[in-house]
């Protein structure tokens, strides 16, 4: 990974942060106004439906980072039982999900066992860049509890999914950008080429301090806010990036030997090729 990048730095002089572009040390460093945030997705879906039940709803939820759920709810708006992908049915409840981490899943209810028919709703779709559709080409193992699914959908578009104690946990999409996925302490970085980059801490706390922000390697975050979105404006020794925004989802800034990934609520966690000893961000000040 790291090798590659410094090739492709020394061909194409320097390589864009979340969004891929390309642009020169002069262009990046000019650009001193942070735009409006792009659209994003958190990769979550969800709609209310009636239930069997006289004066009861069913609210269905379509994730790609956790799969269907279903939360049976009473006239007060009350949870009274849940599947998921811990339990996709529920027999007694009248409720099930068939495909519960499927493309398409489905949710079945009905108000009596035995013969009577299931009625079949189907979950609202996710984006195209939330469902999973490439062909698995690896799994990693990133401690004793976590694995990574690494899938190729085709040549520059990779997607992952990270399972925890073999419940999947989140969803990566990697195509014209790297995706990224914050989670305990660890940090996943999937590049469109299928190339990771995971390590563990070196974050701050979720919601820090809009400001200025110092790398181990002397590189400085900007943390801004706009319309409750974090965004991220990465200096290096390359210049000045243009701002990221996480609206919904992680984006990842980086040159050729930093590497810094902000996530939807204000994290920042970094990490420096090279340095044996790595640190969280730390606080310069507005």
């Amino acid at each position: 990974m790291r090798t590659a990048l410094r090739t492709t730095l020394a061909a194409l002089a320097l390589v864009g942060t979340a969004t891929a572009s390309v642009v020169s040390a002069g262009a990046a460093a000019s650009a001193a106004t942070p735009v409006a945030p792009s659209a994003g997705s958190a990769c979550v879906a969800a709609k209310t439906i009636p239930s069997v039940f006289a004066g009861m709803k069913v609210k269905l939820v379509n994730s790609a980072h956790s799969g269907a759920s279903a939360k049976l709810l009473n006239d007060r708006g009350v949870v009274v039982a849940t599947v998921d992908q811990s339990k996709p049915t529920d027999l007694a409840d009248g409720l099930r999900i068939t495909g519960v981490l499927s493309a398409k899943p489905v949710f079945g209810q009905r108000s009596e066992g035995g013969p009577t028919p299931w009625r079949s709703t189907a979950f609202p779709a996710l984006s195209a860049d939330c469902t999973l559709s490439g062909k698995l080409v690896r799994t990693l193992r990133l401690d004793s509890r976590t694995t990574a699914q690494v899938f190729k959908v085709s040549a520059g578009h990779y997607q992952a999914r990270v399972f925890r104690d073999g419940r999947l946990v989140r969803f990566l999409d990697a195509h014209g950008r790297s995706g990224a996925a914050l989670y305990g302490s660890r940090t996943l970085v999937l590049n469109p080429d299928g190339t990771t980059v995971t390590w563990t801490g070196s974050e701050t706390a979720p919601a820090p301090r809009l400001g200025r922000y110092k790398l181990v390697n002397g590189a400085t975050v900007k943390l801004v806010e706009r319309d409750g979105v974090y965004g991220a404006r990465l200096t290096t020794g390359h210049g000045t990036f243009p701002v990221s925004w996480a609206k919904g989802r992680p984006v990842v800034l980086q040159d050729d030997v930093t590497l810094v990934v902000l996530g939807p609520d204000g994290t920042l966690s970094s990490h420096i090729y090279g340095r044996s000893v790595q640190k969280a961000p730390a606080y310069l000040g507005a």
